[in-house]
């Protein structure tokens, strides 16, 4: 059971530490990259929990309520798939009381650091009892050289983007609730009664995104980044995949590529504003479509997979 403080003495380490903060003590330097940090608005007496991407603080959120303050690692706008938690985040890992795992790119190599931070820190893993996919390859089948490109995912062979199929989300909310509820039981009746009116609003989006997909004329679509493979298996899509592991396309898996979109009449690529987008474009110009940019990535999960669904259903009908 995690011991509270009252909201007196919480204002008092609140004054004292910004009395500190006028003398430079507590002020990161430049390298640090404070201008990145996702910081959440301090709720006395809240847990302080750390997540990894923006989608992640929505669904603690969700959950905790008023009994949870969120700070993401990854700020909006960057990739999970290259970012490097900066040394004040590592820093202030020292007040969590919670990290949140999904398993998404930099957390491998950053994990033991991260955990070293404050071995007293619960890590709670929402990937839990969720099977993940292989990381789709696109078809190189005439790589240069003689090798198939599409198979180095960078060391990534497991596709981590499990918060994009409404299905593995609720399996996610249910480890979340399961880890705050370790953190802070006294409160586990609140967290219980969140969980389940975040259930039924996941329910309600998968829902309108079924409707939203019914009856498109093609089922198969081509993005930058292979993001959206959960998401496509939830709803009868196939993905197909312009860049695997960080890999921009060789020439020639290029004009595979290009030649692949004009036999499935493919008019759109979608493209993530977190990539380079160079290559869609290229793809989008021979084939005389165009790029749409959607991201995996945005803060409010539900509103982004509903306009994502959306876009889908424009492009493939």
């Amino acid at each position: 059971m995690r011991e509270r403080v009252n909201g007196t003495a919480i204002a008092l380490m609140l004054a004292v530490g910004a009395i500190a903060g006028c003398g430079g003590s507590t002020t990161p330097s430049a390298s640090e990259g404070t201008d990145t940090v996702e910081v959440a608005e301090v709720n006395d007496g809240a847990i302080d929990v750390t997540v990894s991407i923006l989608p992640q603080k929505y669904f603690v959120e969700k959950i905790g309520g008023e009994n949870v303050n969120v700070n993401v690692m990854v700020p909006p706008g960057a990739s999970p798939a290259t970012y490097e938690p900066k040394p004040q985040q590592l820093k202030d890992l020292s007040d969590a009381e919670a990290y949140v795992s999904i398993g998404i790119h930099f957390e491998k190599p950053w994990m033991p650091r991260i955990e070293s931070a404050n071995p007293q820190m619960l890590v709670i893993d929402s990937a839990e009892g969720i099977e993940k996919l292989p990381l789709e390859d696109h078809h190189h089948h005439e790589a240069e050289g003689g090798h198939d490109h599409g198979h180095d995912h960078g060391g990534d062979t497991l596709d981590p983007h499990i918060w994009l199929s409404p299905r593995l989300a609720k399996q996610q909310a249910q480890n979340i609730y399961e880890g705050l509820v370790k953190v802070d039981p006294e409160n586990q009746e609140t967290y219980r009664q969140n969980l389940e009116q975040f259930w039924a609003e996941i329910d309600q989006i998968d829902a309108q995104i079924r409707a939203n997909l019914e009856g498109v004329s093609n089922r198969q679509f081509m993005v930058f980044h292979p993001s959206w493979g959960y998401f496509a298996a939830d709803y009868n899509l196939e993905q197909e995949a312009i860049e695997v592991g960080g890999q921009e396309p060789s020439a020639s898996e290029l004009a595979t590529l290009i030649a692949e979109a004009k036999a499935e009449n493919i008019q759109v690529i979608f493209a993530q504003p977190e990539f380079n987008t160079e290559s869609a474009q290229t793809i989008a110009q021979e084939i005389g479509g165009e790029v749409i940019l959607v991201t995996p990535l945005a803060p409010n999960w539900s509103e982004n997979l509903l306009e994502v669904s959306e876009k889908f259903a424009g492009a493939l009908n």
